[in-house]
């Protein structure tokens, strides 16, 4: 049997004689003819004052606007550089200002001014139309001479380098006095108060960084802290630097939103700080959990509203000499009005709380008749 011979038949393709690289090249040369026969259907031929060679022309200027897009951001990359070198950093204390700490500028951030409505807090805010949208930063954290300490202005997109940005809002604060005696840290604090009013109680500080005399505080008094977190629904954050990036006393610190107090209750009206003072007293109830309802006495037979007298007694050098005595004359007068409840208590032996309770008793009354009469201080 005679085999027939099989015939292997190629299927050719019309490209099989191409390599891989002709294929591409005559792809890419289809494409470019595409584009050209496009080119030559809606670009119009030119005209006697168009040059030919337009299409070259508009070539050129892509690469030229590529490049100078190019150099554009090179160029502003070295305007923020010079920007971030350009921060300078200017004394807390100004000792040019000594024998006018408390004036004006005052001595403390001397180059800055206030802001001022008549009747209302002396503040500074950053950032804001009068800082021209520049942050604050504070360099520097010593706690026995504030000239070392310092201060400046930067543009949120070139802070200073090795600059730590801390988020939120922050509290500055200057006292002339001191943060643990509490009349001098309250007028202190009252402006801050007057501003979170001002805002529609809505800003709260996420930390607060104290200063006196341009040094570095790193507490205040137990009363006052207690006060600020009744007022501020949480404990007061000390800032103290202790985060910052490398070397705290040389590195600055910038912050997103910051307010500054240096005239203590300047400049505020008489109204403005017993609506700020009712605030902290009301904030401070509601934290004491003290109740609000009105207390009555039986007195023969009828019921009368409590009238609550309190003494503050003190101790050390300007204490009473005969504390019996004086509690003995208040302990007659208090006698003669019906009502009256005569309480004594040494402050230093009593907690926040128990204080406000006391305050609370002796004002009640006065409270009731008329609520503009009082006041803390």
């Amino acid at each position: 049997m005679t085999k027939t011979p099989k015939h292997h038949h190629r299927n050719f393709s019309p490209f099989s004689m191409y390599s891989p690289k002709a294929s591409i090249l005559l792809s890419a040369c289809a494409v470019l003819f595409i584009l050209l026969h496009i080119q030559s259907r809606e670009i119009p031929p030119p005209s006697p004052s168009q040059p030919s060679w337009s299409f070259t022309n508009q070539w050129q200027k892509i690469i030229n606007t590529a490049t100078a897009t190019a150099c554009s951001v090179e160029e502003l990359d070295v305007m923020v550089d010079k920007l971030r070198r350009a921060v300078t950093f200017l004394p807390l204390k100004d000792l040019r200002y000594v024998d006018k700490a408390l004036v004006g500028h005052t001595w403390f951030m001397s180059s800055m001014y206030d802001d001022h409505e008549q009747g209302e807090v002396q503040y500074q805010q950053f950032p804001s139309e009068s800082s021209h949208g520049r942050l604050l930063c504070l360099k520097g954290r010593d706690v026995h001479d504030g000239s070392w300490n310092a201060y400046s202005l930067a543009w949120p997109e070139a802070l200073p380098y090795n600059a730590t940005l801390m988020k939120g809002l922050t509290f500055v604060s200057y006292n002339h006095y001191n943060y643990d005696n509490i009349w001098h840290g309250l007028s202190a604090f009252v402006p801050f108060v007057a501003w979170h009013r001002k805002n529609n109680c809505s800003d709260l500080p996420d930390r607060w960084v104290l200063y006196h005399w341009g040094e570095l505080r790193l507490k205040m008094g137990f009363w006052l802290k207690a006060l600020m977190e009744a007022t501020f629904d949480g404990p007061p954050v000390i800032e103290g630097f202790e985060g910052v990036i490398g070397d705290g006393d040389q590195n600055p610190v910038c912050f997103e939103e910051a307010v500054v107090m240096r005239h203590n209750e300047g400049g505020m009206s008489r109204e403005r700080r017993m609506e700020v003072y009712d605030l902290m007293r009301c904030k401070a109830r509601v934290y004491c959990k003290v109740s609000m309802e009105e207390r009555t006495v039986k007195v023969k037979g009828k019921a009368l509203p409590e009238i609550g007298m309190t003494l503050f007694m003190r101790t050390g050098p300007r204490s009473f000499r005969n504390e019996s005595a004086v509690v003995g004359i208040f302990k007659r007068e208090c006698a003669k009005v019906e009502g009256c409840r005569l309480r004594v208590a040494h402050s230093n032996n009593l907690s926040f709380c128990e204080q406000v309770f006391a305050i609370y008793t002796l004002l009640i009354y006065t409270d009731k008749q008329n609520s503009n009469n009082y006041n803390l201080r």
